[in-house]
């Protein structure tokens, strides 16, 4: 006999056998039961989450008709009458299955809506199950509209899309959308120790927790996996083996790594990859579950108390900034790893990133806690640095005596060029050391970060601040300090002076008051 995939064995067969998705089920088993059943529903939601299960399963909750024969629409559908079981071996007359990837066109749409003007053959609905229906043309939107907001009583509607956004507000308007979760790894590797236990395979609960990591939240690619992983060992499951067939690293590899960051061990760590690349690991997934224990340690490090089997001594190894810093570096160093020359390269480069930003943060903790207090603006970069710019490693300095700190001031006094004011006035003040000047740009103003601005701005402030200056601008959370922000603040307060200035006005309150008129606050300008 042709083994089945556990994919397809394991795929739920009625509402009660779904995991992880209790909203959605909740709903609809309620609307069977009570009657208040909709023409047309939409489930969205990334793959493997059970888009396609759950209309399988509304679809015989429709048509069952009991194991007698006589039963009507239920939330429990028999699995034993004709149309139950047709429409899980895939041929009930009834059920209209549509892949719309492959029919996008209008006239294969028409074509189908055709035969909805038909009564079922054998089933109480006809229902179609559209398939990642935001790959549909326009026109073939266009053709379904009229049929999707008034069906026939016996015609029955069920979309799934992972991509929600692609579809027209018109067909969003017409159905009742539930979005599906990605499963947790936990929920998906409990799921497997129960799929597991009926076919009689041992695994260790470690395995099984990769696995789950490893599917994303998909319940069909943990049980694609789960197939591979039974094979890999010759049916028994290990971790290890798990591990190797993932080309996943065990976290006591990683701990190593933590541990040379800590020693500020480069030899170290440079070998740490060696070694990763010599047991072909994949660096993805390595960079992957380095910021996952990095978070747990953050965890840990702000509870005061051992989770998830964190050693509390590496945790008290590193500061809250360093944590924050090597957590920022290990999304964006896995961000980019196609676009280093190979992934070993790459790997490297950012475990060296996070080892030479770890001396700043470094003396940013030592400056709060001794002789001098960084600025707010300042602890705010620091924590919350983007790759598109050098990570904030000073303290903030006292000013030169050129500059008293006033950046506000300084930029209104300097009669900046247009490119360059507009570069100054998106910018907060960092610091102002040997003639560096250290700025914070907010993300939402990346597309400022030309050459050709900054050149002018340099130039343009050199006559305040002296010959030789350098500038160099962080792209960072913004705290609300910079010029730009700081004028609209000012803007803000003085409209809404002008606004109770009018409002006050004896005239304008008879006017009022006599005659019902209203205050257009609209037309209202404050004086410069």
């Amino acid at each position: 006999m042709t083994h089945q995939v556990l994919a397809r064995k394991w795929r739920p067969r009625r509402f009660t056998e779904v995991i992880g998705q209790d909203h959605v089920v909740k709903a609809l088993t309620n609307a069977l039961d009570t009657g208040r059943i909709h023409h047309a529903y939409l489930f969205t939601g990334t793959r493997g989450v059970g888009k396609t299960t759950l209309a399988r399963i509304l679809a015989k909750a429709l048509n069952c008709r009991g194991a007698d024969g006589q039963g009507g629409v239920t939330s429990s559908p028999c699995g034993i009458c004709p149309a139950c079981q047709d429409i899980d071996a895939g041929r009930f007359v009834d059920l209209l299955e549509v892949d719309a990837a492959t029919n996008t066109k209008v006239d294969e749409m028409r074509e189908l809506l055709e035969t909805a003007q038909y009564m079922p053959v054998s089933g109480r609905y006809k229902v179609y199950i559209i398939d990642e229906v935001h790959m549909l043309s326009r026109s073939a939107f266009n053709a379904m509209l009229k049929t999707l907001e008034e069906p026939p009583g016996h015609v029955q509607f069920i979309l799934a899309t992972t991509d929600p956004q692609k579809l027209p507000v018109t067909v969003l308007s017409r159905c009742i959308q539930f979005n599906l979760k990605q499963l947790p790894a936990a929920l998906i590797a409990s799921h497997l120790a129960n799929v597991l236990k009926e076919e009689q395979v041992a695994a260790e609960e470690k395995a099984l927790l990769a696995i789950g990591h490893a599917a994303q939240g998909s319940v069909r690619d943990s049980l694609s996996l789960l197939d591979q992983a039974i094979a890999y060992g010759a049916g028994t499951i290990t971790a290890q083996g798990v591990s190797s067939m993932l080309g996943a690293l065990d976290e006591s590899a990683l701990i190593r790594v933590l541990e040379r960051l800590a020693e500020r061990d480069a030899r170290g760590l440079i070998g740490e990859v060696d070694a990763m690349s010599s047991r072909s690991y994949s660096f993805d997934a390595a960079l992957r579950d380095l910021a996952s224990l990095l978070q747990r340690i953050a965890l840990a490090q702000a509870a005061g108390t051992e989770l998830d089997s964190v050693p509390m001594d590496l945790a008290q190894r590193f500061s809250p900034e360093q944590l924050q810093v090597c957590y920022q570096v290990a999304l964006t160093g896995r961000r980019d790893l196609y676009l280093a020359p190979d992934e070993p390269a790459g790997m490297t480069m950012t475990l060296l990133r996070m080892l030479s930003l770890m001396g700043g943060t470094a003396n940013i903790r030592m400056c709060s806690e001794g002789e001098a207090r960084a600025s707010a603006s300042t602890r705010a970069v620091s924590q919350a640095v983007s790759s598109a710019g050098p990570v904030v490693a000073e303290r903030a300095v006292a000013p030169q005596s050129a500059f008293d700190g006033d950046w506000l001031g300084l930029v209104r006094r300097a009669s900046l060029p247009s490119l360059a004011g507009m570069l100054a006035r998106q910018c907060e003040f960092l610091s102002l050391e040997s003639q560096i000047l250290r700025l914070a740009l907010p993300a939402s103003q990346k597309h400022l970060l030309e050459k050709s601005y900054q050149d002018k701005l340099r130039d343009a402030l050199e006559p305040h601040l002296g010959k030789g200056l350098r500038i160099m601008i962080h792209v960072a959370d913004a705290s609300g300090q910079s010029v730009a922000a700081t004028e609209a603040r000012e803007e803000d307060d003085r409209q809404r002076r002008a606004e109770l200035s009018i409002r006050q006005d004896a005239f304008v309150k008879d006017l009022v008051a006599d005659f019902g008129a209203e205050l257009n606050t609209a037309s209202i300008r404050p004086l410069r």
